[in-house]
């Protein structure tokens, strides 16, 4: 009986590590891996290096070294993008076309437009992992599987939050640019204000230069709010991070401005239904490491991953510049609101408290022993 036990045991450790090596042999490892993402702008832009660091420290936790994480900044907002293309195709190729790579990452549509038309031969086997949704012309002419996973903002839902707050808005205004990336904001906006779009006059104002922009923020009515989204160039090539951009906006508006990215919000933005960027940058991570040891496959050309929900943020000064009540906000997050006296004196006033206490028994015990001994 013992005998046919280990025998059993023997065999069963046997199709355990054959079932162990069959699994492994169709992904790298995790540890092997290397992985490229490869940024539409140049760097030194709040939101995006934001993602960024969070999309690589998730690597780095799940056992990638840092060597095997190539980071590309591709600088489409230059006007002569275009014109560099070739060369920047000659570099990135001659840098990583004759070594491993096991997963491309794109961030905002410029670099996906990049990575489909000029690196179809990098890594032709390897899978794409992007923020952006390509078009059916780009997928048809593409032979790697794409996985989406849209870090785009929520308009809806922080238009929805600015009427719970401020019912008699009647404006939504939202400064925007010309670029790629900007165009494709503004198609997603669309769609999310459609809802909203029998109530509420909705403004872009992508037609107009930056400094026109700027000057038409300064004069709106007051039932008007601004949103302040995505901007990359204007309609005369005057480039600006989007976070400046949010910055100048916040500076010249005479009307609340809400946000939709959480690197917005203590800048001078009442709040919004945000994006938590770095929180995006973790989950862009999950699913690379998903796809690279293979939970996650491709269901189709194109497969969507889910996306997390935006986070209810807002900024306490800015609701009291503005004269905005925050209760209809329930659960929401609100950064700077000043303690209360409790929070701020807990411990002088359990001390103070002691103290009465102590005092109030003293003077009861003397009281009671003079009325003993009259």
């Amino acid at each position: 009986m013992g005998g046919i036990s280990f025998k059993r045991l023997w065999a069963g450790l046997l199709f355990a590590a054959w079932a162990l090596a069959a699994h492994g042999a169709g992904a790298p490892g995790i540890a092997a891996a290397h992985v490229l993402l490869l940024n539409s702008y140049s760097p030194g832009r709040p939101g995006i290096d934001r993602v960024n660091d969070a999309f690589i420290q998730r690597l780095r936790e799940s056992g990638i070294p840092l060597e095997h994480i190539h980071v590309e900044f591709l600088n489409q907002e230059q006007p002569n993008a275009e014109m560099v293309a070739a060369a920047r195709r000659a570099l990135l190729m001659a840098q990583y076309g004759g070594g491993r790579i096991d997963m491309l990452v794109v961030l905002q549509q410029p670099a996906l437009n990049f990575a489909l038309r000029e690196l179809a031969e990098l890594a032709p086997g390897a899978p794409l992992l992007t923020d952006s949704e390509p078009s059916t012309v780009q997928m048809a002419a593409n032979s790697r599987p794409v996985f989406l996973y849209t870090i785009v903002p929520d308009l809806g839902a922080t238009v929805k939050e600015v009427m719970a707050l401020l019912p008699r808005t009647r404006r939504v205004v939202i400064p925007g640019g010309v670029s790629e990336a900007d165009r494709a904001f503004q198609r997603q906006a669309e769609v999310d204000l459609a809802p909203w779009l029998r109530s509420l006059q909705v403004e872009f104002l992508q037609n107009m230069s930056w400094a026109e922009q700027m000057r038409y923020i300064g004069n709106l009515t007051p039932d008007t709010v601004v949103v302040t989204g995505m901007f990359n160039r204007d309609r005369d090539g005057y480039s600006l991070p989007t976070i400046d951009a949010a910055r100048d906006t916040m500076r010249a508006a005479n009307v609340p401005v809400f946000a939709l990215f959480d690197s917005v919000v203590g800048e001078g933005s009442v709040g919004g239904a945000v994006r938590n960027l770095r929180q995006s940058g973790r989950e862009l991570a999950d699913h690379a490491l998903a796809v690279i040891d293979g939970r996650l496959a491709a269901r189709d050309a194109l497969t969507r991953v889910p996306v997390g929900p935006v986070q209810s943020l807002y900024d306490w000064r800015q609701l009291e510049r503005w004269n905005i009540d925050p209760a209809p906000l329930e659960g929401a997050t609100i950064l700077f609101k000043p303690p209360s006296l409790w929070q701020a004196y807990r411990g002088a006033v359990l001390g103070a408290g002691s103290v009465i206490v102590l005092l109030a028994g003293l003077l009861a015990a003397m009281l009671l022993r003079r009325r003993r001994f009259g």
